[in-house]
């Protein structure tokens, strides 16, 4: 079957042409729905390569180009100055390999299988790096953590995929510098080996250290703190401020004026949580620095071997972090919110064309290997769910249809849960439109519906004011989620059983069965 398949990829896949072309001014927001023909010119330089470059747990709130008010990316706003920045793309799932893996294969969960980390990538699924290695790229894959490592399949398609054990933290994790220099040491054999000067590249280079714990190395530890002083990101720090906060919840979420005015403790407990909540935020942030530095790094050397003006280049993340914007807190895989699946992406084309260009257009992760595809103008197989945003850069398109998400927590034992055909659908997913964003969870009724563009934090439930909203929109809402949920048919997966591998995963926070 997997032979059938690659003579498939062999079938579908054309020559590589020429791109995108601009249309209209650089500055100019595509948000604008149209139904005109979309612009299709050639672009002044030929994409030869595609290097996709993904930061783990990164939200797209924490980067200076998308608005935050301190944290310094210079290296990744260079790339967004000079290419696309996509204000309202979402992840479909909210944990590593789930949302990885829906990049690769254009499809969402529960039809690619994977049901969070330490779970097999099915051989049938398609991935990004078979598809254009069939299509005559040469495929290279560097990763910083446990969650993506061979054994769980991730690796297949990639001609070298560059993944070693790092004594530095046991085994789980390896640091942005490292992944760099694996990277940049690779790509000097590569041109020195290569028989073929004109031979093409996909690279994906994948950077973990933002993920928890905020432990950033110097001079970037303590960066963002007035004082200088790192704060504590361990992962027994991170444990103790969600339990300060939890303790004060009731205090902060309660509508209840006795509550406020009587429970002083409650209040104390929350504000302690807070401060150390800020300190972790400021952490976390001076990760995103640090990592920002080595992609820039990487950047250099595309820019110094004449590989950057040839390059498409991506930078986008799995899945966000919630805070304290939501319980539970400081954590990711539990939610569909904003702060979970709104994520960063950018995509810089060769010689900087559509540089400045910011579309707002609302988009998926389940779309980014359709439109990779309609870039280089390969065929499309079969299967794949997403939705090419192609005609969002170059011109205008129509809004993009509904698109979903997932958790993939609490953990749920697929082979438990006969109720449902594919164990997710009893954690907590979501539909969202231009306008709304509905989620449901299956296990305790759990009902939402928010307007994202009048409450960006999501936090006026408009289920609970019936005339803040048009009624037929919740039922169309529903609808909808049903729809796509009964359309689930994963590839089957089955859970890793290697033990260093699952060691590997309990050092990176992910305790086993029982997470919740």
């Amino acid at each position: 079957m997997y032979e059938a398949r690659r003579a498939f990829i062999r079938c579908v896949a054309g020559l590589f042409v020429l791109g995108l072309a601009l249309s209209g001014a650089c500055s100019k927001s595509t948000d604008e729905p149209s139904t005109a023909d979309i612009a299709d010119e050639s672009p002044s330089g030929a994409i030869r390569h595609v290097i996709f470059i993904s930061i783990d747990t990164l939200r797209a709130d924490h980067l200076a180009c998308y608005g935050h008010p301190f944290v310094k990316s210079p290296h990744i706003d260079r790339l967004a100055a000079e290419g696309v920045r996509f204000t309202h793309h979402f992840s479909a799932a909210s944990t590593t390999l789930s949302s990885h893996t829906t990049m690769m294969t254009g499809t969402y969960p529960h039809t690619h299988g994977v049901i969070r980390n330490g779970f097999v990538v099915h051989a049938d699924n398609l991935m990004m790096a078979e598809i254009l290695g069939q299509a005559g790229f040469k495929t290279a894959g560097f990763v910083g953590a446990h969650p993506l490592f061979p054994v769980t399949n991730f690796s297949q398609g990639f001609d070298h995929f560059d993944a070693p054990i790092s004594p530095e933290t046991g085994g789980g994790q390896r640091r942005a510098h490292k992944v760099t220099d694996a990277v940049l040491d690779w790509l000097g054999r590569w041109e020195a080996d290569r028989t073929d000067p004109n031979e093409r590249l996909f690279l994906f280079a994948h950077y973990f250290d933002v993920h928890w714990p905020y432990l950033p190395p110097p001079p970037y530890g303590g960066m963002y703190r007035g004082d200088a002083a790192m704060a504590d990101g361990s992962y027994a720090a991170i444990k103790t401020c969600r339990q300060t906060l939890r303790a004060g919840y009731p205090w902060h979420a309660s509508r209840d004026t006795k509550v406020q005015h009587r429970y002083a403790h409650l209040r104390a407990a929350w504000e302690d949580g807070v401060t150390r909540a800020r300190g972790l935020d400021q952490e976390y942030s001076a990760e995103v620095t640090f990592c920002d530095f080595h992609i820039g790094r990487l950047i250099d050397g595309l820019r110094d071997r004449g590989l950057l003006d040839k390059s498409l280049v991506i930078v986008t993340s799995d899945h966000g972090e919630t805070m304290t914007e939501h319980t539970p807190f400081f954590e990711h895989g539990p939610t569909v919110f904003d702060t979970e699946i709104h994520v960063p992406l950018i995509m810089r084309f060769p010689q900087g064309e559509f540089g400045g260009r910011v579309v707002s257009r609302l988009g998926s992760h389940v779309d980014l290997l359709p439109t990779v595809l309609d870039v280089l103008e390969l065929d499309t197989p079969d299967g794949i769910e997403g939705l090419s945003f192609k005609g969002a850069i170059t011109g205008t398109m129509p809004p993009r249809k509904p698109i979903f998400a997932e958790a993939t927590k609490p953990w749920r034992d697929p082979g438990r849960v006969s109720a449902v055909p594919w164990p997710n659908q009893l954690n907590v997913q979501c539909v969202q439109t231009v306008q709304y964003k509905y989620m449901f969870a299956m296990s305790n009724n759990y009902r939402a519906l928010f307007d994202p563009r009048q409450d960006r934090s999501e936090q006026r439930n408009l289920l609970d004011q019936a005339e803040a909203y048009d009624q037929t929109v919740a039922e169309d809402m529903i609808n909808t989620l049903n729809a796509w949920r009964d359309g689930a048919h994963p590839h089957p997966s089955r859970k890793v059983v290697k033990e260093d591998h699952l060691k590997a995963l309990k050092s990176l926070g992910y305790v086993g069965d029982d997470d919740d």
